[in-house]
């Protein structure tokens, strides 16, 4: 029996634009085992987010999709629409990168929570009210009720990123792509939010896709990583591996770029340089 549940072979995407095309992605291929977590790292515009984006159907008509994206013998490039929404959410999750953006700021947390669960397990109002209010609680949100009665722009990008994280893991899917997650929230935040996703590797049957510029945050949840640049993978292997071994020039200019800030944090804060403890504070 394989143990492969995502398998991405040769992904191309063209971007049309009046008479301009442009091809941004070029030749993507990468497996995602089960209950395995790849993270995929690389600098702004270098085709992370596009990449998992094309994956799931979410790019409008101005782009061009081409290869061979197979889940559950599904090829996702070629199913319908209908297939393709029953997918996406229900066994696909995918935590954006904004999280202001995933919520409508006319509706209150509770009345987009509830659609969700009766749009994707097809349970009633009363049963969405239970799972929602379920959620906070798991998320260990402070007043879940009174959390459930604001609006999004009532509650900090930490909180609605934790509510994303929640809302995921109680629809139960086989995958979640989480896109730089990290993104909208503060330092503080990042470390319960990195605490969450170690809780949901440690403790869910669910493989995830970990998106990120940051190859520390990666480096602690991945097993495998991919690096990209420019719409290209130019690295592809097992964590500790590449990052203790890689001799890729962009691979360690990533590496390095992370130690140098990792450097300038423990000197502010009194302690020794990260360069001396690289594989410590690395892997």
């Amino acid at each position: 029996m394989s143990t492969e549940l995502l398998t991405v072979k040769d992904l191309e995407v063209w971007h049309k634009e009046d008479s301009h095309i442009e091809n941004i992605i070029s030749d993507v291929s990468f497996r995602l085992k089960k209950n395995g977590c790849l993270g995929i790292v690389g600098e702004s515009g270098s085709g992370k987010s596009i990449t998992c984006k094309a994956i799931l159907g979410l790019l409008d008509k101005s782009f061009d999709v081409k290869g061979e994206v197979m889940f559950n013998d599904i090829h996702l490039l070629k199913a319908d629409k209908r297939m393709i929404r029953k997918i996406r959410g229900k066994e696909i999750s995918m935590i954006l990168q904004n999280p202001m953006t995933a919520f409508d700021p006319l509706y209150t947390m509770h009345y987009q929570m509830a659609e969700t669960f009766i749009e994707n397990l097809k349970v009633s109002k009363k049963e969405a009210l239970e799972m929602s209010l379920k959620v906070l609680e798991d998320m260990n949100m402070i007043l879940p009720k009174d959390v459930l009665k604001k609006y999004p722009h009532q509650l900090s990008g930490g909180m609605i990123q934790r509510i994303m994280i929640g809302m995921a893991l109680f629809l139960k899917p086989s995958i979640i792509i989480a896109d730089e997650p990290t993104t909208a929230v503060d330092a503080i935040n990042v470390v319960k939010l990195m605490e969450e996703f170690k809780k949901i590797r440690e403790n869910h049957d669910t493989s995830m896709i970990f998106i990120s510029h940051d190859l520390g945050a990666v480096a602690k949840i991945a097993d495998e990583v991919l690096v990209m640049k420019d719409g290209r993978v130019i690295e592809h292997g097992e964590t500790k591996h590449l990052l203790r071994y890689s001799k890729n020039q962009h691979t360690r200019y990533l590496i390095d770029t992370r130690l140098s800030l990792v450097d300038k944090f423990h000197q502010a804060l009194g302690y020794g340089g990260a360069h001396a403890i690289r594989s410590k504070r690395i892997v």
